[in-house]
This record gives structure tokens, sequence and C-alpha cells, in this order.
């Protein structure tokens, strides 16, 4: 998702400034921001320390959003009495055409104190927070903050979830055929350990047809892959109307999504995963816990017995489907039977590939204000590398199944040192997969191979 949203500021941004490859050529550097885990705020603590002191910093997203204070916006009688009845408490939407450069500064750093003070003092060269909602403002919080912009018409501006970008939004992989298109934003589940609600409001949803545009756009720009996000990607509306629309378009090679929730899925669904070859054969589903008593201080609206059945579905298909999962294992207050019931489950579905989390307490959560982090440090390390160390031998039985079969792959490449390069990339069942020899013409190519050696975690091929 920073990927997309990172494209969507470039967008706005390219008319006025180049965009450079490089940090030592850069005079501004944007940081776009995650919060899901303290760990992600910290990472950006620590990475500004690594920018100098002659380059401008301006940071967006969740890192910020969750620190905004509504109580600073409010503080203005004159701008509250206009928004009163233009704006929800929880969503923050702006009526664009009333905004003016007198109302600039009370969107940007001064609304997320006492956080833009504290990093200011550390970090001098922080010029500008601002809400990702807000990237329509852009130009024009740029000539509240003394910048040469012109001819700035916001009444002629989208809001940011139309926005289609129209810059590359490859990762740092450097994988310029796949496209991350966000069809909604935000999101109203509340799960009682996660902070999304409260750093990115709640749920909106972008229509078929503009969603099908973005895609299209990219399309023409050579791309191949296509991938859906969002927090829970299939509770849009139109979900199996959007894949169905998607697979129909021609220059579309793989298609793939990413999160879902179980509750939200379909008979239609499972059918388009048996029967269409675009839609790629791999499914990440998490699941947290395998405790019902877990699952409801987590707030997920799903029992042990209806994943279980979810699950079921996935393997009856005539297709055979890889599943990967998240799991967190060291939630408030799980007992060593909890921890337990969840190896079971883990052993028993034999998941491709688990992402594990140690339980990470966030603000305005009510996990955070209800429940009590209770498990030690040393408890939840031993927790991890147990699960970590199944997964491991899970994963050897799972690829060894691989050999001989033929794949799909798009491959990429790495140069490691001047004497080797290693090729890789994933399967269409998001397998990774590596080679030392390939012929460099058909990279960024759909290709099929033959599995021909394995290790946990990885598939090593031919050409077929």
């Amino acid at each position: 998702m920073n990927y997309a949203d990172s494209a969507r500021i470039s967008t706005v941004l390219k008319n006025l400034w180049r965009n450079e490859s490089s940090l030592k050529d850069a005079d501004i550097v944007i940081f776009d921001t995650c919060s899901v885990r303290q760990k992600s705020e910290d990472k950006i603590t620590w990475k500004l320390k690594e920018i100098p002191k002659d380059k401008k910093i301006w940071i967006t997203w969740c890192m910020v959003q969750h620190n905004m204070k509504l109580n600073r916006i409010l503080e203005n009688k004159k701008i509250s009495q206009r928004w009163t009845s233009k704006f929800k408490t929880w969503n923050f939407i702006w009526d664009i055409k009333q905004i003016t450069i007198n109302d600039v500064k009370f969107l940007i750093n001064n609304v997320f104190q006492p956080l833009y003070t504290t990093l200011k003092k550390k970090f001098p060269n922080i010029e500008l927070m601002f809400r990702i909602d807000d990237l329509y403002f852009l130009p024009l919080f740029l000539k509240y903050l003394w910048y040469n912009i012109d001819n700035i018409d916001i009444k002629n501006f989208s809001t940011y979830i139309d926005l289609i970008p129209e810059t590359s939004n490859y990762t740092l992989n450097e994988n310029i055929k796949t496209a991350y298109i966000p069809i909604s934003t935000w999101c109203n589940q509340f799960c009682s350990y996660c902070i999304v609600p409260f750093a990115r409001w709640f749920e909106r949803y972008r229509t078929v047809d503009n969603i099908l545009n973005e895609i299209k756009y990219w399309l023409d720009r050579w791309k191949e892959e296509i991938v859906l996000l969002w927090q829970i990607v299939n509770k849009h509306p139109e979900f199996t109307k959007i894949l169905k629309e998607i697979i129909k378009l021609k220059k579309v090679k793989w298609l793939r999504y990413t999160s879902p929730y179980p509750t939200y899925y379909n008979d239609e669904i499972f059918l388009l995963h048996e029967n269409e070859e675009k839609l790629c054969p791999h499914i990440h589903i998490p699941v947290q816990s395998w405790s019902d008593k877990i699952l409801k201080l987590m707030n997920r609206w799903y029992t042990i017995k209806e994943f279980k059945t979810f699950i079921d579905k996935i393997h009856n298909l005539k297709r055979n489907i890889s599943i990967t999962t998240d799991i967190i294992v060291w939630f408030s207050n799980e007992t060593d039977l909890d921890f337990q019931e969840t190896l079971n489950i883990v052993k028993y579905w034999k998941f491709d590939m688990i992402y594990t989390w140690i339980y990470s307490p966030r603000p305005w959560t009510f996990a955070y204000k209800n429940l009590n982090d209770n498990i030690t440090k040393k408890i939840k390390q031993e927790r991890r590398k147990i699960i970590n160390d199944l997964l491991y031998k899970i994963s050897e039985h799972n690829n060894k199944q691989e050999i001989w079969k033929i794949r799909k792959t798009m491959i990429i490449w790495k140069k490691i040192n001047k004497w080797q390069t290693i090729f890789y990339w994933y399967t269409d069942n998001f397998k990774n997969i590596e080679i030392d020899n390939f012929d460099i013409k058909k990279i960024w190519q759909i290709v099929k191979i033959k599995i021909k050696d394995w290790i946990a975690l990885k598939l090593f091929w031919e050409i077929s």
C-alpha cells in the first residue's frame, strides 16, 4: 500500500519537481509511514538520523495520522463553524472548494502536536507533516511554506481515493511488471489490537470504473501483474465483479489480491480461483490465532469452526491453491494451551508461509486500553522461534511436493557481485524461486518452468 501511496505523491509533485532516484541528489525526502507495529515507527526514527541536515523532510501517512489532534483543528471557531456540516469527526473530509491559504495552517504540522514539536527538536530539517488524504492540497501547502508555486486551483482537484497515479508504483526491488491498485481505503473492522481505523479512519470504496481505469492505464504501460490492495480487500461490496472485470482484460497475465477476510468470501470467488488461470493459485488469509478465546479478545469476526470450513473449501477446489497466513502467537492472555492449539492447526493445514508478529500494543485500540500485555519478552521470543522452526519443516515438506512440477514464474534479476548474477522472483503460487543461469532476454516475461530442487522457503528450477 505504501508503494501505491508513494506513486500518488509523486504524481501530484511531478509537475513541480524532478523525482530523484538517489538520496544525495534530492532536496526533499518524503517518508510514507506505517504504524501497524511500534517497530515500524521506530524504524522511521532511525531513518531520520540518516538524512543529511541540508535535506528537507516531509512525513505523511499512519505515523502522523494517529497522532492527529481534532482540537487543534476546532480551536479556530470560524473554521469550525464553516466545516461543522462538512465533515464527520472520524473521517476528517474537508470541503475542497472552501479551503483557502489562510486555512492551511490548521491542516499541517500543528495538528500533529506533540509529535511534530518532539521530532522537530531532534530533526530541525523536518518541514512538513500532512495527511495522505490532503494530498491534493500539497501545492497549497507549499505556497504556505513560501515555495514559489503558481497557478494553484484546488477547485479542480479530486480526492485522494480517486487519484490515478501517473508515475510508476513499482517496488524497491525494481519489479516493473507489477501494478499495486488500492480498491478501498481505511477500515471499519476494529480488531482489538489494530491501529488502522484510528490512523486511516473509516472505509471508503472506489468505483469499479475508477479501479478499471487505473488498471488499464498501467496495462498500457507494460504492466502484466495486477495486485489489488486494502486492509480487508474482499470487503469491497463489488469485489467479485472487480475480479471478473479484470480477468476479462487481455493484457492481464496475473491477478492477485491482499489481504482478504474469511467471512467476506463467497462461492463465486472460490469458483474463480478454481477455473480462471489469471487468478493466481494463492490466497493469503490471516488467521491470527487458533483459539476461540483469543479470537474473541482480538475481535476477529469468525470462530475456529468457521475458519476451518473456509480452509476446507479452498482445499476441496479442483485447482491446488497455496495458502499463506499471519499469526500473532503472543497476544494478551494467551496461555500455553492457546498457543498449542495454534501449533496444532499449523501442523494440520501446513501453510506455505506464516508471517509471525510480536504483539505490539498500539495507542487508541481496545487491547491497549483494556488488555494487559502480560506475556514476557522471553516467552514471546521462545514462541516465535517455535513457530518459525515449525514453518521451516512444513516448508521443506511442501516444497518437496513441487519437484518436477511445471509452474509459471516471472523473473527479475539482482546482481550479487561482479562475478555472479542471481535471477529470482516468485511462482504463480507465490513461492520464492531462484536460478543462477538464465536467458537475460526473458527477464520480465512470465515463463513456464520445471521445479528441479528445493530447500525451506525457496525453490530452484530449469526452463520447461
